[in-house]
Order: C-alpha cells, then structure tokens, then sequence
C-alpha cells in the first residue's frame, strides 16, 4: 500500500513540474509560428465573429481606405489563414472601445 502511495505522489509531482513547460512551449510555439517565413500578414484591425470574406472584399478588393488589394480575391475564408492581432480582436460585430 505504502508503494501505490508513492507511485501516486511521485506521479503528481511530475504532472505538476511539467504543466507550467508545457505552458510555455504552447506560447513561443505561438509567437513562433507568426513569425514565420512567408506567414500570412496579420489582420491589423478589428475583425467581428460574424464577417466573412465578402465583407473583407468590400475594402480589399479595390483597396478602398487605403487597405492592401488582396492577390486572392476568390478566397473568402481570411481568418483561415490570417489571424488577428491584438489590433484585430474578436468582436461580436460592434466597434471595440480603447481607453484614452
């Protein structure tokens, strides 16, 4: 019985000193992978749950407000690809507020 106690002590320790690693690999994996060679550009606005890529396409498709023409105009999933930054946080379609 005592060894069985062990056993399960020794394990939780374990368990325990590698979550807080675990975490962190996620993490730089993350940062990582955004800064990849030939990543797509990050979305550098804020972009709601709900849009598609028609919606994108009103601005995109002619570069209207100064946004970058996109090179793939027949592709309408974005987020598939390009993900938000802290800029582009998901909404659920309402403005986000900043602090001043």
């Amino acid at each position: 019985m005592k060894i069985l106690f062990r056993i399960a002590a020794l394990v939780a320790c374990v368990v325990v000193l590698t979550l807080p690693a675990l975490a962190q690999e996620q993490e730089n994996y993350d940062a990582d992978a955004r800064n990849a060679e030939d990543a797509p550009p990050m979305i550098p606005h804020v972009v709601g749950d709900d849009v598609n890529g028609k919606a994108c396409l009103a601005c995109h498709e002619t570069g209207l407000k100064g946004a970058p023409v996109t090179p793939h105009p027949t592709r309408l999933n974005c987020t598939q690809c390009h993900v938000r930054s802290n800029m582009g946080a998901k909404t659920s379609g309402k403005k986000a507020r900043t602090k001043q």
